[in-house]
């Protein structure tokens, strides 16, 4: 492991992305205004949105400027020219983001880098969260909580290999405060019955089609990208999944209680051969 760190230390240092100290971060998210000299010494842009991602490993494995090199290299490779710095023993980028209203791009790509950070570190969990994307400082800081936020969801869910977002994390939040988990549960099996039974007969995957096929705003192309399967394999699937149901995809109420109900699911732990009451 340690020749991996070395060899990203040495990918850190050919790379034009700025990695810098973090001494600053804890008064400015105390509510201090920091000093335009430190923030143009960290690289940052006045007039650029930014989403604070934060990268966390489980097990504190190795140091946070050894795990900050990790994160740097990946960023860098990806041409992600933010600015980053050791938190503790995690990591934080402030992501550029183009549109704030377009934050695909930001999810691929935070995706990928925690994904290939985790791969450098067998053994060892990675997780990250994702705060909304802002521009300014004092708007900075809520992005920054937003991160907290969603990597704490990691452990409320007890999934420490995943990418939270602030979308995910607000939704989670909300049905872990149901402190009725009987409706909870009678919920998730009112939409999603039929197709947990039919995964587990015929030893199918339309509950993941279906996740993923949201996880990507109901795009076939990405979606059948990220399931490796052709486009007309996914159009059967998503037919497969209307029949089964009997409910029309298309309507936006039907898409938003099967979206709902596949969270749900996730907060309540069921697996994929959970009985069905």
């Amino acid at each position: 492991m340690a020749d991996q760190v070395l060899n990203y230390t040495a990918l850190r240092s050919r790379a034009t992305l700025r990695m810098g100290r973090s001494e600053w971060l804890q008064a400015w998210l105390d509510g201090e205004t920091p000093e335009p000299a430190v923030l143009d010494q960290h690289g940052f842009q006045p007039h650029l949105y930014y989403a604070v991602v934060i990268y966390r490993q489980a097990n504190d494995s190795i140091s946070g400027q050894q795990f900050a090199a990790l994160l740097h290299a990946e960023a860098a490779r990806r041409n992600i020219s933010g600015p980053l710095m050791a938190y503790g023993s995690a990591a934080v980028l402030f992501h550029p983001v183009e549109d704030p209203q377009q934050t695909t791009r930001l999810k691929r790509k935070t995706e990928e880098i925690r994904d290939q950070i985790a791969s450098r570190l067998p053994g060892i969990d990675v997780c990250c969260g994702v705060g909304r994307p802002a521009r300014g400082m004092d708007s900075l800081r809520s992005s920054f909580r937003e991160a907290e936020g969603a990597l704490r969801l990691c452990n409320e869910l007890q999934t420490q290999q995943r990418a939270n977002f602030f979308g995910n994390s607000s939704l989670f939040s909300l049905l872990l405060s149901t402190t009725n988990r009987a409706d909870l549960h009678r919920f998730c099996m009112t939409w999603l019955a039929e197709l947990i039974s039919y995964d587990n007969q015929q030893n199918s995957d339309l509950l993941d089609t279906l996740k993923t096929y949201f996880s990507n705003n109901g795009n076939t192309a990405l979606t059948a990208k990220e399931l490796k399967i052709h486009r007309n394999t996914l159009a059967y699937r998503l037919n497969r999944i209307a029949e089964i149901t009997c409910l029309d995809l298309d309507d936006a109420d039907v898409r938003l209680n099967l979206h709902l109900a596949l969270k749900a699911r996730e907060v309540l732990g069921l697996g994929a051969s959970a009985t069905l009451q």
